[in-house]
């Protein structure tokens, strides 16, 4: 009896160690399979945010690094600012020197990688009241107006020419005047946003500016008009042709101290392969006429001046 009862329970034992582990490897299996699932979703959460951090971190981090542009200085022709220029204050008071034209550009400081777009405010009767310097980057703008303090007494006057017409990285050709009215607008090759600013002669005229998102490869015809104070018009047309430059050798070349132009040279009568060929055609010209001369002057001829005649005319 002693013996049998012992056995039976090593038997019991035994399947109860049997069911223990077949218990624990069931256990076992479902934790490690947590535990991947886990695993697997830390490493994907991982990745995203690794992604993430080049993509949208980095990007900020450097722009950060570089900081917005700045227009630090800013100075007019025919007008004052009143008061001095803060970068960080973006309303002022402009007093014209000669409240009867219209004040221009005429230099600025800008501390970054920026362009700057110089247009005209009008109130609702067209009448000049201000101008508006806008700060172009990569990131967003920054906007400065100026109002005159000094406004004209508005008076109908038929004037309805224009002093300039400013394009960034354009060039007009010929230089503006009052007698023609058709131009051509030379600008770079990747030129794609074109803003140009008409600035009337006669403060009282207006001549609205214009704003064209363009193709790299378009090359439009721009009419305007500028109108006197009497309602006169003036009608303007712009031929809008494309340089073999880019913005940024244009950029460079503006830069230069004794720049004068970047479209000289770049027109086709003025490139080295069309001199080249009228060289040579002009070479080949003057040759075969040499050649001619030379000719005429070694071929036989057949009358002898000094032989005398066989007969004598009898009258």
């Amino acid at each position: 009896m002693g013996g049998k009862l012992i056995f039976v329970l090593v038997q019991r034992s035994k399947i109860g160690n049997i069911s223990r582990k077949t218990s624990w490897s069931g256990f076992s299996s479902y934790f490690v399979s947590n535990k991947d699932d886990d695993m697997n979703k830390k490493i994907t959460s991982l990745v995203i945010c690794t992604i993430l951090f080049y993509l949208i971190v980095l990007p900020l981090q450097a722009f950060a690094q570089e900081g917005e542009p700045i227009l630090t200085g800013i100075s007019f022709k025919n007008a004052e600012i009143s008061g001095e220029f803060n970068p960080d204050v973006h309303e002022y008071n402009l007093i014209l020197n000669n409240n009867e034209t219209p004040p221009t550009l005429k230099d600025y400081t800008i501390s970054g990688n920026a362009n700057i777009f110089i247009t005209y405010t009008y109130d609702e009767i067209n009448h000049q009241i201000g101008l508006t310097a806008t700060l172009q980057y990569d990131m967003g703008s920054a906007i400065y107006n100026f109002t005159y303090a000094n406004p004209p007494k508005y008076e109908r006057t038929k004037n309805n020419l224009l002093s300039a017409i400013y394009c960034t990285y354009g060039e007009l050709s010929p230089a503006l005047n009052n007698k023609d009215t058709v131009y051509k607008l030379y600008i770079p090759s990747d030129l794609t946003q074109l803003t140009i600013t008409p600035v009337t002669e006669d403060i009282q005229a207006y001549c609205a500016p214009i704003e064209l998102i363009l193709a790299q490869d378009q090359t439009p015809k721009i009419t305007f008009y500028s109108i006197a104070s009497d309602g006169s018009k003036r009608e303007y047309l712009l031929n809008i042709k494309r340089v073999d430059k880019t913005i940024n050798q244009v950029k460079q070349e503006m830069m230069e101290p004794n720049f004068k132009s970047f479209v000289d040279g770049t027109r086709v009568y003025q490139r080295p392969e069309f001199l080249i060929t009228v060289f040579a055609a002009g070479t080949g010209l003057l040759v075969l006429l040499i050649l001619f001369r030379i000719t005429r002057k070694i071929a036989i001829n057949p009358y002898d001046r000094d032989e005398k005649p066989f007969y004598k005319i009898i009258e």
